[in-house]
């Protein structure tokens, strides 16, 4: 049995605690978190066995370190855990700066490091995945990234209460863009590849807040005959996060808080201009809706979330029974190309 150590006990922990459940080796023996209270909160609440008094402690009494602490504290604890030789699950982002990226793949060593990108094991993506490798649109052109929030729906953009800390994602370059900046990037690299940064637009509105001061922002990668872009508002009430994939032969649409992923191929004609391409679409969607949607009611009540399936996939890597759910090359695109974006949002608006 693989023995575990979960660092971090906070929002996130949860769901890696959870999934650890469901993987065939491994077992999490010990919690670290700065806060001993809610470190035992979740030792009560999972059944752990043990509560760490520091991450010296837990790093010695595990095989692979899961990191859930906020990213300005990683670089640090991920130079430790390779360093003793064990392996490493982080949550993204890695680092807030890639000279710590640097120092810490210098200390890589024998060790394998994964990253939680869990927006590609969601049941739409994969499906999409499968639709684009399958040849079902053709080669893909563009990919456009759509995040609509504001602090009515966005925990992370909410100003704190007097005296108490703001969200950590306040303080990172470009401000709550750069903790889900990664998402955006890998699913670049999944579908086009190694998109490099062509353009970042940002503005800083009389409606922009402390968790997002640049409150609009558009992002270009482009290369090869893909184009993708990634728009972030924070100042829309309508909350929509979603991804759609044009290629030469169709189009995906990904709605992403639904989970749910559509296939249009491309089609023209007089009859389709007089119906409208746009109400052909929304019946196919109907027709696809209930027999998705029976699938993603029995996931959720198998608990079979992406955090489950990237973390099961881990586990399976390590035993020698298949592949890393990110691999090497993908981590340092997604830390990079974020660096580079991250700058760019904030020099544009003037901030650092």
């Amino acid at each position: 049995m693989t023995r575990v150590a979960l660092v971090g006990c906070g929002h996130i922990a949860a769901a890696h605690l959870e999934a650890w459940k469901k993987t065939a080796h491994g077992q999490v023996a010990v919690l670290f978190d700065v806060s001993r209270e809610l470190a035992e909160k979740r030792q009560k609440e999972f059944g752990v066995d043990r509560v760490a008094s520091s991450l010296e402690e837990a790093i010695e009494a595990s095989d692979v370190i899961d990191v859930c602490t906020p990213p300005h504290t990683h670089a640090d604890i991920a130079r430790k855990v390779l360093q003793a030789g064990r392996h490493l699950l982080i949550e993204k982002p890695v680092v807030t700066a890639v000279e710590d990226w640097e120092s810490v793949r210098e200390v890589l060593g024998k060790s394998t490091l994964a990253v939680v990108h869990n927006l590609k094991f969601t049941h739409a993506v994969q499906q999409a995945k499968t639709w684009v490798d399958d040849g079902r649109i053709g080669h893909v052109l563009r990919i456009n990234r759509l995040f609509l929030t504001s602090p009515d729906g966005d925990r992370m953009l909410v100003d704190p209460a007097p005296g108490a800390r703001a969200h950590w994602s306040h303080a990172l370059p470009g401000g709550r863009w750069f903790e889900t900046l990664p998402h955006e990037l890998y699913i670049t690299h999944m579908f086009a590849g190694p998109l490099p940064v062509s353009s970042v637009t940002a503005l800083h509105t009389s409606a922009a807040i402390a968790g997002a001061p640049a409150d609009e922002v558009c992002i270009v990668l482009a290369g090869g005959r893909c184009i993708s872009t990634m728009h972030y508002s924070a100042s829309s009430k309508e909350n929509r996060r979603s991804i759609e994939i044009f290629g030469t032969d169709g189009k995906i649409e990904i709605d992403v808080l639904s989970d749910t992923a559509t296939l249009a191929a491309a089609r023209d004609g007089r009859v389709l201009r007089a119906v409208g391409v746009k109400n052909v679409e929304t019946g196919r969607r109907l027709l696809q809706a209930i027999p998705d949607r029976a699938e993603y009611l029995l996931r959720r009540a198998q608990k079979e979330t992406p955090h489950a399936t990237l973390i099961r996939a881990f586990d399976d890597h390590l035993a020698g029974e298949g592949p890393s759910p990110t691999p090497l090359d993908e981590v340092d695109y997604v830390i990079r190309t974020g660096d580079i974006i991250g700058r760019r949002i904030d020099a544009a608006i003037g901030r650092g």
